[in-house]
């Protein structure tokens, strides 16, 4: 009795326009007649008349085998302008290379970097630093995208692979391991669990990287650890007043010299004030110490005794979910998650109903049906075109039962949903 109650509780919230009360449903079920004064005694004719009507109606309610009474035709679209509705152009996916030198992925498609790819050119005799590419480099068409800043010392022979198949080559056709650089572009927050504060960056990287950030409109540099050399970590002068709702654009140049050794990991910790900051930055004595092999392990990538002491001490990589997709940007690397929306009936008046839902990507259009009192279920024939718009005209339902519903939908993926809670109708 206690789970039909709270299954009927969730139904009727979904269900306000021909849900009927919770009180009237237990009292039509379960209560017995109840016997009222009245000014004007009923005449034993009616009385006969309305317990007829009742153990009918009882009887009704066990009768197995209504449900196979139910037909259903199919009237879903992709027409119609949606106020609320967003639109997405996606990338060429032979233009898209998703995390190519981690392979994280990115929670949702509004969190992570978008980045910009730089070969060599021939003019670059000699390289000093990352601002040779930023300013002499070939930009390639391929744009990237990111989940985080967190490659850990490691070889690199991977490459770059578009989502396309195409393995990304250099301008003698090679195979893109080494002499290119990456700019990585973002937006700064905090997430749910992150304090307000101030909050010091510092970045590990093989070879050089220089991290900017924008404040009054102009761009600022946070953190120098440019040049040629291993894993280096390479720490800021100042903080970030970071509150809940602070947003702060960034930009990350990040270069990889000759093969094989790459690293990139922006950290930052987080500090109650300024003065708390200025305490700990004199004690942290990892600042511009350097090695392969000194924060990670190039095997296994594990964290060394170093970086398990800059985690002791507060540090953290940065995650995901700190990074905003820069304006006018998604992730394209995320898949979108089915979603089904707006279950309603539109009219019900036995033997007919409507129902009609939503979905945010083209998907199939079915019916789970199922029967309150008898717990009989019935799946209505599926329907393969792919809509956004979903309606299914339902013929065959008795008035008197009380027919549970859920929408079920299919993308071209083979990606399924369910509607839930269960959504009541009363014929």
């Amino acid at each position: 009795m206690k789970k039909t109650a709270a299954l009927l509780i969730a139904s009727l919230a979904c269900s306000p326009a021909y849900a009927i009360s919770l009180g009237d449903i237990i009292k039509s079920i379960f209560s017995a007649p109840v016997k009222q004064e009245s000014r004007t005694p009923a005449s034993s004719g009616s009385n006969s008349t309305a317990k007829s009507e009742q153990q009918s109606l009882e009887e009704l309610r066990k009768t197995l085998g209504l449900l196979k009474k139910i037909s259903c035709t199919y009237h879903g679209s992709n027409y119609g302008v949606d106020p609320n509705a967003i639109f997405e152009f996606p990338d060429n996916p032979d233009q898209t290379v998703c995390d190519p030198l981690s392979g994280e992925a990115s929670e949702s498609r509004t969190s992570g970097l978008a980045a910009k790819l730089y070969v060599r050119s021939e003019e670059m005799k000699t390289v000093n630093g990352v601002m040779d590419y930023y300013s002499k480099g070939i930009r390639l068409d391929q744009n990237l995208y990111f989940a985080s800043i967190n490659v850990p010392t490691r070889m690199f022979t991977k490459g770059f692979t578009t989502e396309g198949g195409a393995t990304l080559v250099d301008g003698s056709g090679n195979k893109l391991i080494e002499n290119f650089a990456v700019e990585y572009n973002s937006i700064l927050k905090l997430g749910a669990d992150d304090k307000e504060g101030e909050y010091e960056l510092g970045i590990i990287s093989d070879d050089g990287a220089r991290v900017f950030f924008k404040e009054n409109d102009q761009w600022k540099e946070l953190i120098n650890n440019d040049g040629n050399h291993p894993s280096r970590f390479g720490c800021t002068f100042r903080t970030l007043s970071m509150k809940k709702d602070t947003e702060v654009p960034i930009k990350v140049l990040y270069y990889q010299g000759p093969r094989y050794h790459i690293s990139n990991v922006l950290m930052w910790k987080y500090h109650k004030d300024v003065k708390a900051f200025q305490k700990s930055y004199k004690d942290n004595w990892v600042c511009g110490q350097k090695g392969n092999e000194l924060f990670y392990s190039p095997k296994t990538e594990k964290a060394t005794a170093v970086t398990k002491w800059l985690e002791n001490t507060g540090w953290k990589v940065i995650a995901n979910a700190n990074y905003k997709m820069p304006e006018q940007k998604t992730n394209p690397c995320v898949e979108e998650k089915l979603q089904i929306t707006d279950l309603i009936a539109t009219s019900v008046e036995a033997p007919r109903a409507t129902i009609v839902w939503k979905t945010n990507i083209k998907s199939t259009s079915q019916l789970k049906i199922s029967n309150f009192f008898t717990g009989e279920v019935i799946y209505t024939e599926l329907n393969s075109e792919l809509v956004t718009n979903h309606e299914v005209q339902l013929d065959g339902l008795v008035r008197g039962i009380y027919y549970l519903i859920n929408a079920i939908s299919v993308d071209e993926k083979g990606n399924q949903v369910i509607s839930s809670p269960d959504y009541l109708i009363t014929p």
